[in-house]
């Protein structure tokens, strides 16, 4: 298996691969936790605009996101993994507009296999990933400059076989990353503390996140079963 990392935005072609975007503060953290709530699919858009024109056609649906890490007004949620936490989302579809991963993702095809994660479902990304075999892997740390990006990255790399650090190096270095300051100094009420503790969990989660569909493409939870995939976004 051939492993590469990307950072930023943009992340090259991988028509043969598994390509798989990072966003550990916050994006893939939120939605690891959304879907532990029992929202049925996530929906990425780019702007705040594309989501309030994407609930017309799921008028059921949540809109969480961010922009310059705060909430967008008009929406249900900010991105935050504490708030969906603390929320009844049960049977409901997720909008989310965020400034790194959903973007990334949006932009990540084309490739053979598409997923998403942040730190704490990385683990079960990697069991996945394994089970399908792929000849190449695409990391893409959605931050163009973030350092907890790159060390998910290098996490999931070291599970795949590949070089890379230790889950404890990657928790430490997301504790300490720039994008954590903000979080973490009680600068902003609406940037907690626990979003950052959130983040930087790493642990046996027992499903990933996998990107399907097309206009809109749709994240779903795809359940490890005794080293095996169900039925996606059946939990």
């Amino acid at each position: 298996m051939n492993i590469t990392i990307y950072q930023g935005h943009y992340p090259p072609p991988n028509p043969d691969g598994i390509t798989v975007v990072i966003d550990v503060i916050r994006a893939f953290t939120t939605t690891h936790f959304a879907f532990v709530g029992g929202v049925t699919q996530i929906l990425p858009v780019a702007t705040a605009e594309q989501a309030f024109a994407l609930r017309q056609q799921f008028p059921r649906a949540l809109l969480a996101g961010e922009v310059d890490a705060l909430p967008i007004e008009g929406f249900d949620f900010g991105n935050s993994p504490w708030e969906v936490d603390n929320a009844d989302l049960a049977g409901r579809t997720l909008i989310m507009r965020t400034t790194n991963g959903m973007k990334a993702t949006l932009n990540a095809r084309p490739c053979a296999g598409l997923f998403v994660t942040g730190l704490i479902s990385a683990p079960a990304t990697a069991e996945m990933i394994r089970a399908r075999n792929p000849r190449h892997v695409l990391l893409v740390a959605s931050h163009p400059t973030g350092d907890e990006d790159m060390a998910c990255a290098e996490y999931l790399s070291l599970l795949l076989g590949g070089a890379g650090i230790s889950r404890d190096q990657a928790r430490t270095r997301t504790r300490q990353a720039r994008s954590a300051v903000k979080f973490l100094n009680g600068s902003n009420p609406r940037l907690r503390a626990a979003d950052i503790d959130m983040a930087a969990r790493c642990e046996p989660t027992g499903f990933a996140m996998e990107v399907t569909g097309e206009a809109p493409i749709a994240i779903h939870a795809v359940p490890l079963v005794q080293g095996k995939e169900s039925t996606p976004g059946v939990l």
